[in-house]
């Protein structure tokens, strides 16, 4: 752990900067905290009038956009914590994203409308019969993927009008989107009282609404990523697995059991990290490439919200105590298991297990 920093109520959601300089904070206590990676103190609070729910950054931390449970959006600039713009809609804004250089963004709202902005405020807006539970933009703002409670939508940054749609038997919980816009991946489910759970990971290329594949699961798909070339896909789903794919085949090429439900997942650009959150308080760093654990963090709270940096070199979470974590991702080919019990670290490094595997590979 490099530093830790606590809030007065829960932090919502944590987003790092790609280059892993910048991370905003914002919760329950009504605050966007801004930090430098090297300092747990802020660069600025901005004091707002109600919870934060989410917030996204431009590659370098220049520019921040935030959304609130009571509609209001406020895009930032590093240098000042008094928003450039500020945007009402008529419900909590359920998700951003933002392009690298912060250019363009957009948000999804439980007001059942899509809103897509510049840098000098909105350029237009979409209604669905739904609301929006999560979108993604292409790096060059072209491309734009949004998941509703009904199904995935595609546009292009010039009109309001879908390039297609596609309708899902279950409701969509988080969509994905390539640097270059190619391809999207989707995460949907149901997990209802006297309904068999089921869950289903879709890929799908840009030209077609029709899935390139579908990997069935056995409960909701709470989180999903793609690299930034689109080769690899992660997902978590609701009944305590993580899978991770290759683009080419519905057939996870890896599959891990966690030990509590996951809350949130995040990976690097080339996919070769992935860090989950866990509601058993827990934080897990993944080699895929390996298909190795390098680390896993107990706290004392349930965690809310991770990211990780572009290259995978800084990890950032919040729990629902209201403290904000960063992380050092150091790739050591060695399992680490950090537990924090009123501020006493104890360190369990089980070197001499990996080096005997190791050898008797």
């Amino acid at each position: 752990m490099l530093w830790s920093f606590k809030a007065t109520d829960r932090i919502r959601e944590v987003a790092i900067s790609d280059d892993g300089s910048t991370i905003v904070a914002v919760g329950y206590d009504q605050k966007v905290h801004l930090f430098n990676n090297e300092n747990p103190t802020p660069l600025w609070s901005c004091q707002t009038n109600y919870s934060v729910r989410t917030a996204a950054i431009s590659s370098q931390g220049k520019y921040i956009i935030t959304g609130q449970s009571d509609g209001w959006i406020h895009f930032l600039s590093k240098n000042s914590s008094v928003p450039i713009w500020s945007y009402k809609t008529g419900a909590t804004v359920g998700a951003l994203t933002i392009t690298p250089n912060g250019s363009y963004m957009v948000a999804g709202g439980w007001d059942n409308r899509l809103y897509f902005f510049d840098r000098n405020g909105l350029i237009w807006s979409y209604h669905s019969g739904k609301s929006f539970e999560s979108v993604a933009i292409s790096d060059d703002g072209d491309i734009i993927a949004a998941a509703s409670s009904s199904g995935v939508y595609l546009f292009n940054r010039f009109s309001n009008t879908p390039l297609w749609y596609f309708d899902s038997l279950y409701s969509v919980f988080t969509v994905a989107i390539s640097s270059n816009g190619d391809y999207i991946v989707s995460g949907s489910g149901r997990s209802y009282p006297g309904i068999i759970p089921e869950g289903k990971t879709t890929i799908f290329h840009r030209s077609s609404s029709t899935p390139l594949w579908t990997c069935n699961a056995s409960s909701y798909i709470r989180n999903v990523a793609i690299s930034s070339n689109g080769n690899l896909i992660a997902a978590s789903c609701h009944d305590d697995k993580f899978f991770f794919f290759n683009r080419q085949s519905s057939s996870p090429i890896w599959t891990h059991y966690l030990q509590d439900v996951p809350m949130d997942l995040a990976m690097s650009h080339d996919g070769k990290f992935v860090v989950v959150g866990l509601k058993s308080d827990n934080v897990l760093s993944f080699d895929t490439s390996a298909k190795f654990l390098m680390w896993d963090l107990t706290f004392q709270s349930d965690i809310e919200s991770v990211d990780i940096s572009s290259d995978g070199s800084y990890v950032v979470a919040s729990d629902h105590s209201g403290n904000v974590f960063l992380f050092a991702n150091t790739a050591l080919n060695l399992i680490i298991s950090i537990t924090a019990i009123t501020g006493i670290v104890i360190i369990l490094i089980t070197t001499v297990i990996v080096i005997w595997l190791k050898k008797k590979r």
